[in-house]
Order: C-alpha cells, then structure tokens, then sequence
C-alpha cells in the first residue's frame, strides 16, 4: 500500500512488515493509539493476508483483549479440546480469557485489530464485564450501531493510517469515564499492570481497605477475572512477547527474566493457558508477525 508523502501531511505513524512465502503472504500494519488513548489501548493492527492454505492459530490469554474488525471471510472459533468449529464469526470482541482459543482464517482476509487493555475494554463496553470471559461476541451484539458505522468508516479508509486516525477519533468519543469503575479495583489493575503481574496482592487488598473476599469479588466483576488468575496471565503474556521477539533463546533464562521463580513454573502457565510447551510454542512461531500455528 505505498502512498506519496506529501510534505503537509504528518509523517506516517504505522510500521509495515511483509513476508511472502510458500506459506502465503500477509502484510502487518502496527501503531500506537493517540496518547490519551494509551492507558485503554495498547496497539493497532492492521492486515492483509492471503494464505497458500488454511491456518489455524493459537490466540492467548494476556493482559490485553482485541475488537477485530474483520473484512474478508469469517473466522472459525474454536474452543480448546473440542474438536467441533464453536462457530463462524467475521469480527469480534472478547473479554478477558484464561484459557487459549483456536482461530482459523480461511481465504483472503483483512481487517484491523484494536488491542485494548481489560480496562479498556470495560470502560468501552460501559459496564462490568464479567459475562464477557472466555467469550468471542459479534461487535454489534455488544455495541449496536456503533460497530456497522465504525467497520464502514475503517473500510472506506484510504491508507492505515487514515484507519488508525479515525480509531481515535471513534474510540475517544465512546470510551467511559474511568471513574466508573471503583477505585480499588483501578488501583489493583494498576499495581499489576505495572509490575507485570509480580505485585503481592495481599499488600495489593491492604493498599485498597477491602476484605480480600470483596476485593476479589469487585476485581472479578469488572474486568471478568480474578486478581491471582490476571496476574499469572499478565507474566505470561510477557513471555508470549519476549519469545515473539526472539529473546531468551534459554528457557530458563526466559523464565527468570519475566518473573517465574523457575522453568517449571514457566511450563506450567504456557501449558495451561497455551495448551503446549514453551520450546514447541517458541518453535512454531511464524515469521514476520504471523503469529503461532497449532
């Protein structure tokens, strides 16, 4: 997708990686929203991808969940372990997931994907997000019109930037006020965001003057998991990103470096919320953004 720069206009702000193999091609566009947007959402993505076969990715647990707004064949969900297709959805939202889920694109695709934190997404969902967990949902069941009008206004996009731009200008005008969600529970999400997932959340109930039982109740309510599974999923996800860029070749260094007490520990959660191994998951992961295949 190249496009003359024109001196008046400010400098692109997506990254562009292409990677053409026997495998297929696909091209990844990547961003970072509009300042203000940064706390709620982490990253843009877009894509086209046309693919030699179909592929079926895993799609893991981690502090973030996506709003993907797919614009050529649907998806086929799986859910982990069984072997029938859960079902056939073109985009979708989720909420917060402890477990992996199966993906398979079919066809020519492409979209863009919004990577929001799980504060995020409650605070653009506009309300607790409980019954989300471990959910893939049609956008317009959760949002109404506002997910037709925002799929139209990305798809007539002219460039990705021109998309990334107008999801800040959609995304700022819909996301809640922060404050609806109680301070506790922000300041938890806080603690653990920051210190990916290695806060004690005893000192973390302590800091917020709630029973642990309430504490764990109210975390569990709004953001649809608890504080000890989000924090497990928060060091996870950072192994997840550090073997996407080929850090840590040793394992056990991995380990340490992202705040396991040691690779058992590492092999237990990538198993649990991946359904593999550290070295087969490190092993299958494709070039150039493609994710990891099953």
């Amino acid at each position: 997708m190249a496009h003359h720069h024109d001196p008046s206009t400010p400098s692109p702000r997506a990254a562009v990686r292409r990677h053409v193999s026997a495998l297929g091609q696909w091209e990844l566009a990547t961003a970072r929203p509009a300042e203000a947007l940064r706390p709620f959402v982490r990253e843009y993505v877009g894509w086209n991808e046309h693919l030699s076969a179909p592929l079926c990715r895993r799609e893991f647990p981690t502090e973030e969940a996506p709003l993907i707004i797919n614009f050529g064949a649907p998806f086929h969900v799986f859910v982990p372990g069984g072997a029938r297709r859960d079902r056939d959805l073109t985009s979708f939202i989720t909420g917060a997931y402890d477990t992996y889920q199966l993906v398979e694109s079919a066809g020519a695709s492409s979209g863009v994907q919004v990577n929001f934190t799980l504060l995020g997404i409650r605070l653009l969902v506009g309300r607790p997000i409980e019954d989300m967990t471990n959910r893939a949902l049609a956008p317009e069941d959760v949002f109404g019109p506002f997910a037709r009008e925002l799929t139209d206004r990305l798809y007539d996009g002219r460039s990705w930037d021109a998309r990334f731009a107008c999801l800040d200008q959609a995304l700022a005008s819909r996301i809640g006020d922060p404050r609806d969600v109680p301070a506790g529970v922000r300041c938890a999400w806080d603690r653990l965001v920051a210190s990916r997932g290695r806060a004690r959340i005893g000192s973390i109930v302590q800091e917020v003057g709630w029973s642990q039982r309430h504490f764990i109740a109210q975390f569990r309510h709004e953001l649809g998991i608890s504080p000890k599974t989000f924090a497990r999923v928060l060091r996870f996800g950072h192994a997840v990103r550090a073997l996407r860029a080929g850090q840590a070749a040793d394992l056990a260094d991995l380990a340490v470096m992202v705040g396991y007490h040691d690779q058992s520990h590492l092999t237990r959660d990538v198993r649990e919320f991946a359904g593999t191994t550290p070295g087969a998951l490190r092993r299958s992961l494709l070039p150039d953004g493609g994710g990891f295949p099953t």
